[in-house]
């Protein structure tokens, strides 16, 4: 017995990329993954037992994707998955990651259990990035802790407060009520504006990288600058990385550039502990000069994430990028600091000892970069690019200049008394 429901926003865009590179929505290695320390006693038939409670509590988790038909399919029952892995003698990060399916009926939620030492375990958990993000993550970690304590008899936690497929169907209900409006303001966002880009002569090798972007100190400089600006801490970032980017896209001679990113639209109680992903693509056009215009910038950033249901992949021809938009546009996003300090099982207690999104497998088509808030407070970026228009050299050069062109911001800003 199966229930069937439409696509949410963010598996829409996933499945509109399957035209141009097939297996996309689907790829098995399209995951978001961590890796528990549990010090403490752990019972496996326990934990397996808590899994299957889990998987059943939450029907994303029992999803996949049916990509001809253009729906996710809920099935009645479907077994967790749990491993275990005896003998294994690696590093938390060796087991990071794992293929998980998406379009079988399995859950698209993998457990992989490791006895360390009689009270030592690490528990590695992978989540097809269709059926999860990183809130996800972490709520169906908190939740499979309290299930593990029920079954050693706590309390049962209280149901989730909706299901993944009742949040695809809202989504639908609000794209079909605001079409017209939102297809208005996304003409207007990206056809009354000149674009920059770089010169696609400009050409390198693939790169990937993880490293430090911004030390503490300059990323809370950075947050209470845009505060003061009625921004964001996405508004100032961005706002910076697109004035150290300005001069590597000559280009079109636009006073703009162009980037593609994700917001996170749990923008209703109904879908506060649900499990899902709630993200939603979008278009954002930054004019060269951004921090000198951060109230615009946060302005034209909420009202992309007001629309940011409307169908933007769709909008290509409109921006007027060209036959192949994704090698020029860069995708950006600020992933906050969402992990558990401590996540407990019965009388046991875990750690994230490890967490990460997809590994970096084969060779992107465009320039990606994910940053993120570490738990020192510090401001780190993973990156990865093909190469073409952003060479991985300027990137790196860009990345290097980022704190000092935020001290120079922030203290060229007026103090409060200087203002009022």
């Amino acid at each position: 017995m199966s229930t069937v429901w439409p696509l949410s926003t963010w598996q829409r865009f996933m499945v509109a990329g399957e035209s141009t590179r097939p297996g996309r929505a689907t790829d098995p290695w399209f995951t978001v993954n961590a890796v528990l320390l549990i010090a403490g006693a752990l019972d496996l038939r326990i934990l397996v037992a808590a899994a299957n409670d889990l998987v059943a509590r939450h029907d994303v988790l029992r999803a996949r994707v049916d990509v001809d038909a253009g729906t996710q399919v809920v099935e009645h029952t479907v077994p967790a998955s749990v491993d275990l892995l005896d003998g294994w003698s690696g590093s938390a990060e060796e087991l990071l990651h794992h293929p998980v399916p998406a379009a079988t009926v399995r859950t698209p939620l993998v457990l992989r259990l490791v006895r360390c030492l009689p009270r030592k375990h690490l528990l590695a958990v992978h989540l097809h990035h269709l059926f999860g993000d990183p809130v996800t993550l972490w709520r169906i970690l908190r939740d499979l802790g309290d299930l593990y304590a029920a079954r050693c008899g706590a309390p049962r936690p209280e149901p989730p407060s909706g299901q993944y497929g009742e949040y695809a169907a809202y989504e639908a209900a609000v794209v079909d009520a605001y079409e017209a409006e939102a297809a208005r303001w996304w003409h207007s966002a990206l056809t009354d504006v000149a674009l920059a880009a770089p010169s696609p002569e400009a050409t390198g090798p693939p790169f990937a990288l993880r490293r430090q972007v911004l030390p503490r100190d300059d990323f809370a400089r950075l947050q209470a600058w845009s505060r003061t600006r009625r921004g964001t801490p996405f508004a100032g970032l961005l706002a910076v990385l697109t004035e150290q980017l300005a001069p590597y896209a000559p280009a079109g001679g636009g006073d703009h550039l162009l980037f593609n990113t994700l917001f996170e639209r749990r923008d209703n109680p109904r879908w506060r502990t649900m499990a899902g992903p709630c993200l939603a693509p979008a278009y954002v056009a930054m004019p060269l000069t951004a921090t000198a215009e951060l109230r615009a910038v946060a302005l034209t950033l909420s009202m992309a994430a007001r629309y940011s249901r409307y169908p933007t992949w769709t909008l290509d021809r409109v921006a007027g990028r060209g036959p192949d938009p994704a090698r020029f546009v860069p995708f950006v996003e600020l992933i906050p600091q969402l992990r558990p300090d401590t996540i407990p099982f019965g009388r046991s207690s875990a750690v994230v000892a490890a967490a990460a999104g997809p590994p970096d497998v084969g060779e992107t088509s465009f320039l990606g970069i994910r940053f993120r808030t570490a738990v020192n407070g510090t401001l780190t970026a993973h990156v990865r690019g093909n190469g073409i228009g952003w060479t991985g050299q300027a990137v790196r050069t860009v990345l290097d200049g980022m704190p000092g062109r935020v001290r120079d911001v922030t203290a060229a800003a007026p103090s409060r008394s200087q203002r009022t």
